[in-house]
This record gives structure tokens, sequence and C-alpha cells, in this order.
């Protein structure tokens, strides 16, 4: 796999001699692009001021004038979206980042990448051998993000509770284009405070590292075929008491084929190997394939598969939290079909079959030795029809029916409306119903596991968890589409919440945990959004979002679910000087680490600030970060932090 990686980067750089000069962008793309074309919300194409479902984007130009070094980051601009307690710092968890209150590591928001289904945990950031991280890919291989918030279960069936989000990379580009770029950066760990004890990161007062690299090659040398190749680079020494090396290596690549008029094929390819130095080890690899065909005006047709495969190697014999190895593997085939009549009317039909193999073990330090082998298999069936019965009423109702290998067959609907009132003023309403199934920790170990002080056991009986989910928004936009106003208030209504309870026994000497549908839980808030531009030259968004949670039978809030967050991002280009500045502040309100509400992570702020400054006619980009100025603990002085972060960045177009 190194071998590998290593030579195909040579291959890369020596191409980049060989590519004709391409025009650098203008820095003018936002997300008030509403001409974007976007795809998750209903599975078909819509300009995004069209999308009959709340949909959000970030470009690729909203990301690179952002000082995020990871995906997390990134989506801590969008409403409903809470990210803010992690740290900007590639190999670091991300298993409290949620989404309308609900967590993205356990499963209730989906996370695609070029509209297939991602694992990863480590490599991305999620917690353990079940865990969903938001760090799939590098950010310099983003396209776009598409975030539709909502239940979306009734398009894409498990996990969707509250949302989806999109990672849609980049592709082939019409003309020959190069680019490449570096960044290097330091940082040091604040100290932990725990029960009147303080412990210091062994290099205190002593700078850690972090960098990255990407390249990235693309063209269209034949009129019917365009590729792209792309590799990435990334490497940090975590914010633990010891520094640890942790570095990935991703290469993406890319063919789109037109075999005929009308007639389409995609092919990519994603590898990724990651490592935590003593600690974790994990190879994915995916293949994708997409052929659209359209046979006559206004019918579609498109036939999708993917193969992924993740193989990890997490802890060590004797590890307090289990030896992890093995794999996992998803296989997914689907078939949609659309069917347009004049503007009044679009029909969606799909099917789609899918199968997630498991096949590891897990030992823990007591010698308990636990094989998971397991094949989950869904065969799924959704219709949906997009409706014009009036000039400026949208109404798409759709319904899913999956059948599931361990839970029977589920049957979810949704309904959403878009009305538009006036030209620049937005109505749009959904509500519809969604299922999570348990995690594969919760349901298939077929013995008690390991997890430091105590043991947990799977409950292969657990249902799988059944939510309702509401929304409602007004989107207004004036001064020619410069300024855009976005307020949403929602609702998940959850029950058979899954929890982990205490069977008050022992297993081996030390407490046995094990997992009930016991609760049920309330999420439920308002999030709003301002962004203008002026001039070209100055842009400001300010989000913020309100959540209300609740356990309703304890009547407690969800752990790890601020009331307030609020995001302040502002930037502003000079074209006469080629340079800009962009700030971002983040405010996060207080929230509770455990259920019954007694201990807590407190209010905070974190500021970042960043200059560039364009070279070379625009071909390339130096940019100088500042993260955290103001060395915030992010309410969290339990555990060790990153303090004050600089970087410096390279970008170049060849």
């Amino acid at each position: 796999m190194h071998i590998y990686l290593l030579t195909l980067l040579v291959l890369m750089f020596c191409q980049l001699g060989q590519v004709q000069a391409a025009e650098r962008p203008e820095p003018t793309g936002d997300m008030l692009e509403l001409n974007e074309v976007v795809v998750t919300a209903t599975k078909t194409p819509h300009t995004l001021k069209d999308v009959p479902i709340d949909t959000i984007v970030i470009t690729a130009n909203d990301i690179a004038r952002s000082n995020a070094q990871n995906l997390v980051e990134v989506l801590g601009q969008v409403p409903g979206i809470i990210t803010d307690v992690h740290d900007d710092i590639f190999g670091t968890y991300t298993w409290r980042a949620s989404m309308q209150g609900l967590s993205f590591n356990d499963g209730y928001a989906l996370i695609l990448v070029d509209g297939q289904r991602m694992i990863g945990a480590g490599q991305s950031g999620g917690m353990g051998e079940y865990g969903i991280g938001l760090n799939q890919i590098p950010l310099s291989m983003i396209k776009r993000i598409e975030i539709v918030q909502g239940p979306g279960t009734a398009l894409y069936g498990s996990d969707a509770v509250t949302g989806v989000i999109n990672i849609i990379t980049k592709g082939p580009s019409r003309h020959p284009t190069a680019s490449a770029g570096a960044s290097y950066g330091w940082y040091n760990v604040k100290s932990r405070h725990k029960n009147g004890i303080t412990i210091r990161p062994s290099d205190k007062d002593h700078y850690r590292n972090t960098s990255s690299a990407y390249v990235s090659l693309g063209d269209t040398p034949f009129d019917r075929l365009g590729y792209c190749l792309d590799y990435g680079y990334e490497k940090a020494e975590d914010i633990r008491q010891n520094p640890v090396d942790s570095y990935r290596h991703t290469v993406l690549g890319k063919l789109d084929f037109n075999l005929h008029q009308g007639l389409d094929l995609d092919l990519s390819s994603l590898l990724s190997h990651y490592e935590k130095t003593g600690y974790r080890q994990e190879d994915t690899w995916r293949i994708d394939a997409k052929m659209k065909f359209i046979p006559r005006d206004g019918q579609r047709i498109r036939l999708m598969g993917y193969m992924y495969k993740w193989e990890f190697d997490h802890g060590y014999p004797g590890y307090a939290y289990g030896y992890k190895h093995g794999n996992q593997k998803n296989r997914q085939v689907e078939m949609q079909y659309d069917l347009a009549v004049a503007d009044l009317q679009h029909l969606t039909v799909g099917g789609e079959y899918r199968e997630q193999l498991l096949d590891y073990v897990i030992e823990g330090s007591s010698s308990n030795f636990i094989p998971v082998r397991k094949g989950i298999y869904v065969s799924s069936l959704y219709l949906q029809d997009e409706m014009g019965p009036f000039n400026k009423l949208t109404v798409v109702p759709g319904v899913r029916y999956d059948h599931h290998s361990v839970f029977g067959d589920e049957l979810n609907p949704k309904l959403s409306l878009k009305l538009q009132a006036s030209p620049g003023t937005t109505l749009r309403a959904s509500a519809g119903r969604a299922f999570k199934s348990p995690t594969i920790r919760q349901l298939y170990y077929q013995a008690p596991y390991e997890h430091g002080s105590y043991f947990i056991m799977s409950n292969p009986d657990l249902n799988p968890e059944i939510s309702w989910g509401y929304s409602a928004s007004l989107e207004h936009r004036l001064l020619d589409d410069r300024v855009s106003l976005w307020i949403s208030g929602f609702r998940n209504d959850i029950r058979d919440l899954v929890q982990r309870v205490d069977t008050n026994e022992d297993y081996q000497g030390k407490p046995l945990m094990t997992y009930k549908n016991v609760n049920s839980a309330r999420t439920q808030g308002i999030e709003c959004m301002i962004k203008a531009r002026l001039a070209h030259l100055v842009r400001v968004s300010i989000d913020y979002t309100y959540t209300d949670s609740e356990d309703r039978d304890t009547h407690k809030e969800l752990t790890y679910v601020p009331q307030h967050y609020l995001a302040l991002n502002t930037s502003y280009y000079h074209p006469a000087f080629g340079a800009g500045i962009s700030t971002n502040l983040h405010y996060t309100g207080k929230q509770y680490t455990n259920s019954k509400n007694t201990k807590a992570i407190s209010d905070h702020a974190v500021v970042g600030l960043r200059l560039y400054k364009d070279l070379m006619n625009q071909r390339a980009k130096i940019s100088l970060e500042a993260d955290n100025i103001f060395g915030s603990s992010k309410g969290d002085r339990e555990n060790f932090r990153m303090n004050r972060m600089y970087l410096v960045r390279l970008d170049l177009m060849i």
C-alpha cells in the first residue's frame, strides 16, 4: 500500500510539468450561489433556489476561506450542526459532534461520499469499531458539501434520522488543470485539571506539529473521456498527554465516459491508509460505478453500484479497551428511474440492495475472545412524486420500504411542501418517519466485551429506534440575492432509544453493562442563518441554533447538546492588492456530560483569524492562520485540549 501510494505520488508530480496553464477561479463563489445544482435532497437535480427540501451547500471556495483543517470545523458553520467541542487537529475524535441534538457517531445522521455510505471510524474521527466520523476525506478533494436536514429515511433508509450530509468530491475538468499545496502548523496542548489534580502534557511549553500536502490533476483529453487524480496527505501529533503521530494517505481517481449520446458511465476509486502510531491502523478502499441513460426527453435511468472495504487493527494485545482486528465490507446496487411530465410532475422510482459483512475479532485484556461474524442484508424500494399542482406550490410525497434481515419490514413515509410566496420568499415544510438500527456493539457481540473498568454485553433483542421528524422554514432573499435570511424550526420525537444500563451484576470481577430500549427522547429548536455579500469584497454569515433536548423518562437534557450555538464568519478580499482576511467566532453554550445533568462543560467561545495573499497572477496563494487565538479550553478542563495553533499554507495552480 505504501509503495503504491509513493509511486502514484511521483507520477503525479512528473505530470505537473506537462499540464497546460489553467485559469484560477475568481474568489466570488459562496453559499449564496442560488444556481448551484444539488442532488441530495430528492435524488434529482435542482438548483439550490428551487429545491423543495431545505438544503445548505458549502462550496470549495467556502472551505478555502475558512480556518478549517478538517471537515468537522467546516460543518461548524451550518445551523443545527454542533462541532465546536472538538479540536481542529487531524486524528482526533469527533464523537461529540451532533445534528439537531443527536450524535453523528451513533448513526443518527447519514454520511455519504459521492452518494455512497462510508464508515472508516478512527481515520474519520469516529469512536470505536462502530463509530461514524465526519473527516472522511481531505478537504482538498471536496468540490462541495450538501446538507439536508430532517428525516431522510424515505430516500436513504436507516440512520438518516436527522439528515444527510453528502460530501461530493472533485471531478474531471474540461481543460488540463493541476494544483498542489502544502501546510505546516504548530500548536501546544493545555494541561488537564480533574479531581483537584493537574496533569501536564509531557511536552508542556513545547509545540507539536501538524502538516498536510496535496496534488491534483484533471483533464478531458478526448471529447468522450475525462479524468481526475487526487492525492492527499495529513499528519498531526494529537492532543494526548504524550505526542502520538497520526497520518493518512488518500488517493482518489475518477473516469467519466460519454459512451453514446444520452449514455454516460462514471467510475471512481478511493483508497486510504491511516495510522496512529502504536495504536491504530486502517486501510480503506472503494470502487464506485454509475451509469446514466436518457432514452428520451423527460426520462432518466440510473444504475449505481459500489464495493467498500475497511480493514482495521485497533489497540494491541492486552489493551484495556480491547484489541480489535479484522474488516467490514459494504456492497450495494441501486437502480433509479425518473420520469418528468412537463413542469407539473417528476416521478422517481428506485430499488436498492445493500449488504454489510462483519468479520473481525475482539481480544480483551482478560483473555476473552469475541468473534464478530455477521451479514446484514437490506432490500429496499422507494417512490417519490414531485408535483406542482399550482404555479407556486410544490408537493413532494415519498415512501420507502425496507426489508432488514434482522428487524424485518419498515415503511417510512415523508411529505414535503414548498411554496414560492414571492420571487424572493420561499416557505418549506417537511414531516417524515425514520428508523435507526442499533450499532454493531449494541447488537452483535456474542460475549461480554471488556471496556476498561467494566464489561459490556450486547443485546440481540433490541428494537430499532423510531423517530418522527418535523420542520418548517422561511427563506427570504433581497438586494438582488446579495442578502439571504433563513429561519427554521425542527422537532424530532424518538422512541425505543437505546441506552447503556447497569445489570447490577459482575463479570470476571468487573461490573457488567448492557443495552436496552429504555427511553424516549425529544429534540426541538430553531435554526437561523443570515448571509450577506457586499460588492464581491465582504462576506458575513451569522448562524444561530437553539436546541431543547429532553430524555422523556427522566426529564433531563440529553448529553453534549448545548442549548445555544452561534457562529460568526466574516471575510474581506481586496482585489487591487490581491489580499484578504477572514475571521470566525464560535460560541457554544453549556452542555451536560452525564445523563443525571450533574456534570457539564461550561459555555465558551473560540476565535480564529486568517490572512492570505495572491501571488503569480493568482496562480499561487500563501495563507497565515491562527486558530483558538485566546487559548480557550472549550469549557472542558478535565481533558487535554488544543491551545493556540498557527499555520502557514501555500496553494499553487499550475
